[in-house]
């Protein structure tokens, strides 16, 4: 999804969910620990949290913000695109962004700036993360803010109304709408699912509310690999998370991303 500035109100809105895997440091090419399966969607940040100047972002290009393992690119004037920096291929940080396309430094993989997958070996697009322009035209983590009445930055793009966000535990990766997951019968209640190929986990914390996470664990991007005794479970460094996905051991500090899902008769699938 994608959020132009208006005239009168700095506030950029783009949504997706999601995965990621955080496995590296910005800056050179590293993997995750031995042991991590592969890695995939998303890195989620609280919202509301300032990156930086919408202004710092070129028209054409992007920014990488190090600290919260996001992208920030800026396909034509005053569209916003978020994602996650980990790479989808094993799982590390992206390091630059040039000629259009951000580039991983291990392996060679290179992304457009809609996070599609330009250059493999990486096969599947970069998670989309959250991310809104404020009335002070800074990037922040989360979902647009209602217009405020205060002049623009130059930067400004054809007014336009932003589509409407969702809460968090409902908010679904781009392209992933329908795609059925698993079977009601097959996610217990008081425990959970992991769907290995999608790299999600779908959990049943009470009966009949069902929630859907990345399998990404947010430590350093291994794939959690059960669910047991009312957590999920990393395997590489022992990280545990809630059936809301919350983190309830660590070392990971934040929690696993959401994955909007609906329930039509007995059958799971993406929103």
């Amino acid at each position: 999804m994608t959020q132009q500035i208006p005239r009168r109100a700095a506030v950029g809105f783009v949504a997706v969910g999601a995965a990621c895997a955080a496995c590296a440091r910005y800056g050179g090419p590293q993997f995750p620990d031995e042991g991590a399966a592969g890695s995939e969607k998303t890195t989620t940040q609280q919202d509301g949290e300032v990156l930086g100047k919408a202004a710092d972002v070129p028209v054409g290009g992007g920014k990488i913000f190090e600290a919260q393992k996001l992208v920030v690119t800026q396909p034509e004037a005053g569209q916003f695109k978020g994602f996650s920096a980990v790479c989808t291929h094993q799982g590390c940080v992206v390091n630059e962004i040039v000629d259009g396309t951000i580039n991983c430094p291990c392996h060679g993989s290179k992304f457009k700036l809609d996070g599609a997958v330009d250059t493999g070996p990486a096969t599947q697009p970069l998670p989309a993360a959250a991310v809104s322009v404020n009335e002070y035209g800074e990037l922040v983590t989360g979902g647009a803010a209602p217009p405020a009445e205060t002049t623009a930055p130059e930067t400004t793009a054809p007014e336009t109304t932003a589509p409407e966000t969702t809460a968090p535990d409902t908010t679904a990766p781009p392209g992933g709408g329908g795609k059925a997951l698993t079977s009601t019968a097959e996610v217990p209640v008081g425990g959970g699912k992991i769907l290995a190929d999608q790299e999600i986990v779908v959990t049943q914390p009470s009966a009949g509310k069902f929630m859907a996470f990345s399998a990404v664990c947010t430590h350093q991007g291994c794939i959690v690999d059960q669910v047991s005794g009312g957590t999920i479970n990393c395997p590489c460094h022992g990280s545990k998370f809630k059936l809301d996905g919350s983190v309830s051991q660590g070392p990971a500090t934040a929690p696993l991303s959401a994955r909007a899902v609906k329930v039509s008769g007995n059958q799971i699938s993406l929103a």
